[in-house]
């Protein structure tokens, strides 16, 4: 018997900004449970701090993606369903030994028409939706594509969604997600990555100090080190929505009006970064700041080369500077 879930699509636009895949499923998973367009991509993206966010991986040849994908967890996962007042089951830790006990409730749940979020294997390596079986073989919804695909059976981790729970208002997601801004700005490092303020800081500073001395150009990724940054820079912009959707439904935070334009400024530091060459045109045929997203890594080792985008990279901390002045004279308490 084969069962595959009718009317999927693509769940994520990357020419949208929508290139963090967990909320891309977390929206058709609401979809499919009956809720309204207020939970879509952009209402997890922000509540999760995944547009919030920006990291940097203190391990050059490890990349860092984004915060769902990096750091998720039980605690991530809860933030994502608390906002909109779902109980759920997640399992990590899933191997060859234990793959196959979760087949009969994966198929339980596709016959109630809720897709599975699943993660792991070289093919589903990023967060993506079961959406049918046929006997053992599982149909996977990526995020990248229209139509699920038989794959093989590798997830490492599986979440159910439960019933329905008390869900917080919208307007109290939104002053709560906007409220703290300042702790992902300010979000303590670990050994293997910082975040906010300082992950700008320390992408900047790779380009600068001895980061790049005594690694040979053949073993140096341009994506781990530059690309992935201005990705996640570019995407996290997007974050205005954010803002916008807060003073929408709680006039009285009228500092975000404080903060708008810095975060359209920090997409101007983003296109300078990726898209500006010396013609002065934010395409990518003007090839962006020594290349934008096509960098090479015989530049990255080149101190006096990159000193510009280093520079640029600092616009972002000041930025930061400024975003957490506003909220030290404006926040409501």
């Amino acid at each position: 018997m084969k069962k595959v879930l009718r009317r999927t699509r693509r769940l994520c636009d990357g020419m949208k900004g929508q290139n963090y895949w967990f909320n891309g499923c977390m929206e058709f998973l609401m979809e499919r449970l009956g809720e309204g367009r207020d939970y879509d991509y952009w209402f997890f993206s922000n509540v999760t701090g995944d547009s919030l966010t920006q990291p940097y991986s203190k391990d050059i040849r490890k990349t860092a993606w984004c915060p769902s994908h990096n750091l998720f967890g039980q605690a991530f996962a809860q933030k994502a369903f608390d906002a909109c007042g779902y109980e759920f089951e997640y399992a990590a830790g899933i191997d060859d030994t234990s793959r196959d006990a979760y087949l009969p409730k994966i198929r339980q749940y596709i016959g109630r028409g809720i897709p599975v979020l699943a993660r792991g294997g070289e093919k589903t390596w990023e967060f993506c939706l079961i959406c049918g079986y046929r006997k053992d073989t599982l149909y996977y919804l990526r995020c990248d594509q229209k139509k699920p695909r038989a794959l093989p059976n590798e997830f490492t981790e599986l979440i159910f969604v439960g019933t329905r729970k008390p869900r917080p208002t919208l307007a109290q997601v939104y002053k709560q997600t906007v409220l703290a801004i300042p702790s992902y700005i300010l979000r303590p490092a670990t050994a293997e990555y910082s975040f906010g303020r300082q992950a700008f800081a320390d992408w900047a500073g790779s380009f600068q100090n001895s980061t790049f001395d005594d690694v040979p150009p053949g073993e140096i990724e341009p994506w781990n080190v530059h690309g992935t940054y201005l990705c996640m820079a570019g995407t996290n912009g997007c974050a205005e929505s954010c803002l916008r959707r807060a003073l929408e439904r709680n006039p009285g935070m009228a500092f975000i009006n404080d903060l708008l334009p810095l975060y359209a400024r920090h997409q101007e530091v983003f296109h300078g970064l990726a898209y500006r060459g010396a013609n002065g045109k934010n395409d990518y045929a003007s090839g962006g700041l020594c290349g934008g997203f096509k960098i090479t890594p015989e530049t990255i080792r080149d101190k006096a080369l990159m000193r510009p985008v280093s520079e640029k990279i600092m616009e972002s901390v000041r930025i930061c500077d400024e975003i957490l002045a506003v909220f030290e004279r404006g926040m409501i308490p």
